[in-house]
């Protein structure tokens, strides 16, 4: 009775048996085709690149070229007996070497010996050593010399996934081959080729989720697709995708991100609460989380582009919808916050304690104020003075609020002022559109304006009067060329015309000695203002120095 061989993983049984069914990879298998067929084959290689992305693979094709009955030739046959031992990994005169358990300087040695044996049966020696960057430095230096002038019927291949910690002294003597993650859609049609070769009936949608589960690795897809066909052959859904991968489905991932756009705290714990009952791996959900806040970042800043977005159509078109919730700075905000949750997690915090706090302050993202913002309401700039207070009767305690005036004694705010200003108080009513002019084109103007009131409004002569607190240093600044061409083209903007605008200080302003840059405040009052205080606190501050 014959004995059973065993199952063998789909990454065996379909492995390339030709250059052209190494899928993403075609800038090195031409370059190697090429040099075969124009006898320009070098002695040794280094193939760098992520994991199970073809770079052993490619070497064991590349000494079938080499070695074949009918070669050296860029189409070896693949039915001679030293291919279909090299293919199968057990050529005499390919040996290939795991450099993380043969790492010592006495393993490379035993390689340089067995160097200057000629080959059993073949044309040529191969050594292929993969995870290379193993190698102790002493074994480099072993190999150096063999390395730089080896026999020749010796070829090295060195496959790594870290070509940054090989010496120089080494990397110098091979041609490098620098190898590519592989797209979603590639490993979707690859993986179409083993269903096929399998005969059974897998959704595109499932395939689509197991391409973008496994980052760019095609021996990952093809381990992802065994496990998942194993799980169930009829029927699979992404949703058995993400079970068997620990991640959260479709819809649940939806819900989530849906209640984070709405703001909505209470159904971001019951969204997290049914993705854990389904029994989700907290790792695998957070980088799931990365991932897709990553996606909807690159739609927003790229848009549909399909080199920064490595989606399935579907997948794509439901990110585009979602990226429309939310602002460029609530993104970047969601990604520092999953980051910060992964280093929490790692360190052996509770992981779902630390995702609920996240993404609850995810979801209320949009009450956050910003610092700039949270100054400026805490300590205003100074405007000009008000008119003289009437008398109190009593001194005002300073934690009593002041009771508000009656409405009927508010003067309402003048309505803005949209037409042509001809005169004075309607040149001043259409003032803040020159201010907003001003601002579009220079902050510096637009803050020494803000401010400012018109004094005088006739024929094409405007002046402008600037309260006291400013001097000369601010007339100066006004008056810089470039300032004023700003100033000059707000006017004609608002005024229809171009008028002659003249810059004065007001009575008790400054004169020209006054060397005031800060506005002085005083020490009790403002740091008897809570925002100050807050702020104050926070900074290890102890007083308020000045207003600019």
């Amino acid at each position: 009775m014959a004995k059973d061989p065993g199952y063998t993983v789909f990454a065996r049984r379909y492995r390339p048996v030709t250059f052209e069914e190494v899928i993403g990879q075609e800038h090195v298998w031409k370059t190697l085709r090429n040099a075969i067929a124009e006898n320009r084959v070098g002695h040794a290689y280094l193939f760098t690149g992520p994991r199970g992305v073809g770079k052993t693979t490619m070497a064991r094709l590349f000494a079938r070229a080499l070695n074949c009955v009918k070669g050296p030739t860029d189409a070896p046959c693949g039915t001679c007996e030293i291919c279909v031992s090299v293919h199968e990994g057990g050529d005499a005169d390919v040996i290939e070497m795991d450099a993380a358990s043969n790492r010592s300087v006495e393993d490379a040695r035993d390689l340089r010996e067995g160097i200057r044996y000629a080959p059993l049966r073949a044309r040529s020696k191969i050594y292929i050593i993969d995870e290379a960057h193993m190698l102790t430095r002493e074994a480099f230096n072993t190999l150096l010399k063999t390395l730089e002038e080896p026999p020749p019927h010796v070829k090295f291949f060195f496959a790594t996934t870290e070509a940054h910690k090989l010496p120089d002294t080494i990397t110098s003597r091979c041609q490098r081959f620098d190898f590519r993650r592989i797209t979603t859609a590639d490993i979707v049609h690859r993986l179409k080729q083993v269903i096929e070769g399998e005969k059974l009936k897998v959704d595109d949608a499932v395939l689509a989720a197991v391409a973008r589960a496994a980052h760019g690795s095609m021996r990952d897809a093809e381990g992802i697709l065994d496990q998942v066909v194993s799980f169930k052959q009829k029927g699979l859904s992404e949703d058995d995708v993400a079970s068997i991968l620990g991640e959260a489905g479709g819809q649940h991932l939806g819900e989530l991100i849906e209640s984070l756009r709405s703001g909505n705290a209470g159904k971001v714990f019951t969204s997290l609460a049914a993705i854990f009952s389904s029994g989700v791996d907290t790792t695998a959900f957070t980088d799931q989380l990365l991932e897709r806040f990553r996606a909807l970042l690159a739609i927003k800043v790229c848009g549909r582009n399909l080199d920064v977005v490595d989606l399935p159509e579907g997948d794509l078109a439901e990110c585009e919808k979602q990226s429309g919730g939310f602002t460029l700075e609530a993104l970047l905000y969601f990604i520092q916050l999953v980051l910060e949750a992964k280093r929490r997690i790692r360190e052996g915090s509770n992981p779902r304690i630390v995702l609920e706090v996240s993404l609850v302050k995810m979801a209320k993202a949009a009450d956050l104020i910003p610092l700039a913002e949270a100054l400026r309401a805490a300590v205003p700039v100074a405007a000009a003075p008000a008119a003289p207070a009437v008398p109190a009767t009593r001194p005002v305690p300073r934690d009593e609020e002041p009771s508000p005036p009656p409405e009927s004694l508010v003067e309402p705010a003048p309505p803005p002022f949209v037409g042509t200003p001809t005169t004075s108080d309607e040149g001043q009513a259409a003032w803040p559109r020159v201010l907003a002019a001003v601002k579009a084109k220079s902050a510096v103007a637009s803050a020494l304006l803000a401010n400012a009131r018109i004094a005088r409004l006739a024929g094409d002569n405007l002046s402008l009067a600037l309260p006291p607190g400013f001097n000369k240093f601010h007339l100066d600044r006004l008056e810089d060329p470039k300032n004023k061409k700003v100033v000059e083209e707000a006017v004609q903007s608002v005024f229809g015309r171009k008028l002659a605008v003249k810059v004065m200080l007001e009575a008790g302003g400054a004169g020209p000695s006054a060397p005031a840059a800060k506005t002085a405040i005083p020490q009790t009052e403002a740091t008897a203002d809570p925002g100050v205080k807050k702020i104050l606190e926070a900074f290890g501050g102890s007083k308020v120095v000045g207003i600019e």
